[in-house]
This record gives structure tokens, C-alpha cells and sequence, in this order.
């Protein structure tokens, strides 16, 4: 019986690409005022950061409830086991979420932390996915969870911390509030958490300092590599000529994400970054 993937929409994943490997995509939620959205059912990211600019209400994020898993899961084609890759749980209560959802459900489904979020927790949906397609075990695909929760990272600038602080994200990037006038923060999710890497006054300065901590964190270079952004198509594209185009990725490649509603709550618009999977 093969197993079947299942995540959630902070990881970003390109419906085409959800849709070719057979993930389910279970959507988080967005709240402006009184609104409840579906990320990416019932608000894209083009209306979304119209309302971030408009709404006299600050965005509220939430995870699926436990109903909305188990009707999910009990959707998903076969009876075999389902692999459910989730956001990491020190940003998000979507594991506790799922695991009680899965409760309700006559099936085997192992709930895991990614420890990720956003396109590097999308390569490792992608990955296992590929895994139980090619007839991985369980144990197996917990493996290649694991190995992306090492391998895989994102590395992101932030144009205010303000929003990570609204939605209580900030994590070690508390360090820089106070200090930040004209300085850009540049930030990466290490071991599930947000942290600082450091403080630039110049955009140039920016896209080096994502550079070199590709070196610093892919000393063999990159298997896999994604470029996300909000609404900063022109950050986007230097991003891609500067730091994607010169590596040598023999993976995926990703090369337009727009930061999803539920991302972007908490990075505000104007952020942008690059999501890789080093290479072993």
C-alpha cells in the first residue's frame, strides 16, 4: 500500500507541483478583523497585501482545526499510511493540530515537525513524497524528514521587524529590535526558530550577506534552491542574478514564490529571501 503525503500551506508548495507528486495541501487561516480566509482558497497573495495596507486590522494567523484534518485525511486517496509534514511547532501549533485530527481517524498517519516553514519545508514534503512514490517505508520517509530539518534553510530580510513582533515569531531576532533605524535585518529559520544572522545599512550589503551565508551553511553547494518574495519583484530578480544564478543546483529549483498570506502576516510586504537545501 503506498503512502500518501499530506502538508499545509505555510510550506508554499506550487499547486502544479502538489498536484504531479499527489500532495494534499491543507490551507491555514487568515483573519482580518472579523474575515476568516483559507490561505490560498479564499485570499491570494495579491489581495492579501492590499489588505495588509488597508485593513484597519491587524492579520491574525491560525492553524487548520483538528476537524479539518481529520476530514483531510479521511479525503485522501487509498487506505494505506499517511505521512502528514507540518510547519515547524516553534512557529505554529499546526503538529498538535494534526496529530488530534489523525485521532479521529480509522487510518495509520504519522504526524511529523518539519522544523521548517515556506519553500524549504516544501523540498522536504517534495522529497518524501518522492520517496513513498518510489516505495519507501515509514521509517524511511521520517528519515528524509529529518535529513531536511538539517539540510534545508532560508535566509530572509525583513523590511520592518515590526509585523514578526505583532505575531509573536520574532524569536532570537529580538536581539535587533531598537537598533534598526535604516538597517535591514537579515534573519534565517535555524533549528525551527527565527534568528538573527546580521543587521545590513545597504541593500547590496543585503544580498551579500544572503550570499555568503549560502557559503557559510552549503560549503558543498546547493542541491535545491527557491527564491521567495513579497511583492519585491525587483529584490526577486537580483536575488535570482546574484545568489541563484552563479550556483551549480542539480535539483529543484523554485524560482518565483510569493510569500503565502499566512508567511507574510508575520513578514510584512517588501520581505524577501532564498530558501536552499545544502548538499550532503
Amino acid at each position: 500500500m503506498s503512502i500518501q503525503i499530506v502538508t499545509d500551506s505555510t510550506a508554499s508548495l506550487p499547486p502544479e507541483i502538489a498536484a504531479e507528486l499527489g500532495i494534499t495541501v491543507i490551507p491555514t487561516h487568515v483573519t482580518f478583523g472579523t474575515t476568516s480566509y483559507r490561505d490560498g482558497v479564499d485570499l491570494g497573495t495579491e489581495e492579501f497585501y492590499r489588505l495588509l495596507e488597508t485593513s484597519p486590522d491587524h492579520p491574525m494567523t491560525s492553524q487548520p482545526n483538528p476537524a479539518e484534518f481529520a476530514q483531510a485525511y479521511g479525503e485522501v486517496a487509498g487506505d494505506g499510511p499517511i505521512v502528514s509534514i507540518h510547519v515547524s511547532t516553534d512557529l505554529s501549533k499546526t503538529v498538535e493540530s494534526a496529530r488530534q485530527g489523525a485521532a479521529q481517524v480509522d487510518r495509520e498517519i504519522l504526524v511529523l515537525d518539519s522544523r521548517l516553514v515556506g519553500p524549504a519545508m516544501a523540498f522536504s514534503t517534495i522529497a518524501a513524497a518522492r520517496a513513498a512514490r518510489d516505495g519507501a517505508s515509514l521509517e524511511d520517509i521520517q528519515g528524509v524528514v529529518a535529513d531536511h530539518a538539517e539540510r534545508a534553510h532560508i535566509i530572509f530580510v525583513v523590511q520592518t521587524l515590526e509585523y514578526l513582533k505583532r505575531g509573536g515569531r520574532i524569536g532570537g531576532a529580538q536581539a535587533f529590535v531598537g537598533s534598526l533605524l535604516k538597517v535591514k535585518p537579515v534573519l534565517e529559520l535555524s533549528d525551527g526558530v527565527v534568528a538573527p544572522v546580521t543587521r545590513v545599512r545597504t541593500m547590496r550589503k543585503a544580498y551579500t550577506a544572503i550570499a555568503d551565508r549560502v557559503r557559510e551553511q552549503a560549503p558543498n553547494g546547493v542541491s535545491s534552491w527557491a527564491i521567495l518574495h513579497a511583492n519585491a519583484q525587483p529584490e526577486h530578480d537580483r536575488l535570482k542574478r546574484e545568489v541563484a544564478d552563479p550556483l551549480n543546483a542539480d535539483g529543484d529549483t523554485i524560482p518565483d514564490v510569493p510569500i503565502s498570506p499566512v508567511i507574510g502576516t508575520h513578514t510584512g510586504p517588501g520581505a524577501f529571501g532564498f530558501a536552499f537545501v545544502a548538499r550532503a
